[in-house]
């Protein structure tokens, strides 16, 4: 077992192919937040860079991901990846709270969501993405980023907004006053929205349907050669082009986040931020403490599958949930940090003193999850 650590370590270390895509992703970060401190990319530009990857670039990535071969020792790893997501969610949205609970309601509740739901989908997966180039990691990524969006978009969302609503959680429906009730239904309304009306989200579910139902016999009957079967779901072979076509789509993925990363950083004031003790320690714990929360939980699931004969466990999988955990807080709870008024100013420096250390902490978890993922319990 320790030739096989050591081995990884070395062979990581000496990898130019992950090297070239770490220092790709901090020169891109870097240019980004140099162009829009120069004044060179308009501030306002950000914005638009989001939307064309959240709603164009990461959908098509999401869906790309899940063009590929079912088996059933492939459904089990990804739902144990499922599980993990859904444990590790509930463990951080209910502990975090717990690292501020001397400070004011506002900022316990804005730096508690800030390190549970980190930016997985727009920082963490363009980053996997470079580094791990291959449909099963991509597959891996959206499978965890299901319970992640789930959580973000209802209880973060409850929680960031709770101020602003005239509700009580202790009040029996009964009681509330017609306004208060109008408030609850927009709240649900506004939930349930957030949660299914989601590019990526509606992707990564199409997407999960056409692989999962791969494994039903007989439904692999399409062929064009006689020899090559597949389902009738299979977009990219029933119709070529469409495999192109997505192709193109991913690759806007990973350009423009990095660039709206470093146009984001230069929102937020560094020199304050870093002058700011509670910004550092909140920091810390986003970059180092949440990795290895589920570092440890990816552990503990990879040897119960290992030792029990009852499912494997990739480290490349590893590796990406791992650095998807590693990333600064997501842009949505800052967004409803601004939205609902609930500590901004903290939640945006946060990000941007996150991200820096993001940045330099990344090549050591890529090491980390490289070297754990030698061990017994993980395939290669």
């Amino acid at each position: 077992m320790l030739t096989s650590v050591t081995d990884a370590l070395v062979n990581t270390l000496s990898s130019w192919n992950i090297w070239s895509a770490i220092i790709a992703t901090i020169s891109v970060i870097l240019l980004g937040y140099l162009l829009a401190y120069k004044k060179i990319f308009k501030q306002e530009w950000e914005k638009v860079m989001i939307k064309i990857v959240m709603v164009v670039g990461l959908p098509a990535l999401a869906l790309k991901g899940f063009l590929t071969n079912a088996s059933i020792e492939s459904l089990k790893e990804q739902l144990s990846v499922l599980l993990i997501g859904f444990a590790f969610y509930t463990i951080m949205l209910f502990i975090s709270k717990y690292f501020f609970l001397k400070k004011e309601k506002d900022i316990q509740d804005t730096l508690a969501m800030c390190i549970a739901l980190a930016s997985t989908t727009f920082f963490g997966i363009p980053i996997v993405t470079s580094i791990y180039n291959d449909e099963f990691t991509n597959m891996t990524a959206n499978i965890f980023n299901i319970p992640y969006r789930i959580f973000l978009y209802s209880l973060a969302f409850i929680i960031m907004s709770k101020k602003n609503m005239t509700i009580s959680v202790k009040k029996k429906k009964s009681d509330m006053t017609e306004v208060e009730l109008i408030e609850s239904k927009k709240v649900k309304k506004q939930t349930l929205k957030n949660i299914f009306v989601n590019p990526i989200l509606i992707a990564t579910f199409l997407g999960f349907v056409i692989w999962v139902t791969q494994l039903i016999p007989g439904i692999n009957a399409v062929s064009y050669d006689g020899k090559d079967y597949f389902s009738p779901l299979r977009v990219d072979k029933l119709f070529p082009p469409m495999n192109k076509i997505l192709t193109t789509l991913q690759a806007i993925c990973t350009p423009l986040a990095w660039l709206a990363i470093g146009m984001t950083m230069n929102k937020g004031n560094l020199k304050l931020a870093m002058k700011d003790k509670l910004l550092w320690y909140a920091s810390f714990i986003k970059v180092i403490i949440a990795p290895t929360i589920i570092l440890i939980l990816i552990i503990s699931v990879a040897s119960l599958g290992h030792y029990t004969n009852s499912f494997s466990f990739n480290s490349k999988s590893l590796a990406a949930m791992v650095i998807m955990t590693a990333a600064p807080p997501a842009n949505v709870v800052v967004a409803y940090a601004i939205s609902y008024n609930k500590s901004p100013e903290m939640a945006s420096n946060l990000t941007t003193l996150s991200t820096l250390l993001s940045i330099i902490t990344l090549p050591i978890w890529v090491v980390i999850s490289t070297v754990v993922g030698a061990l017994p319990m993980f395939v290669q």
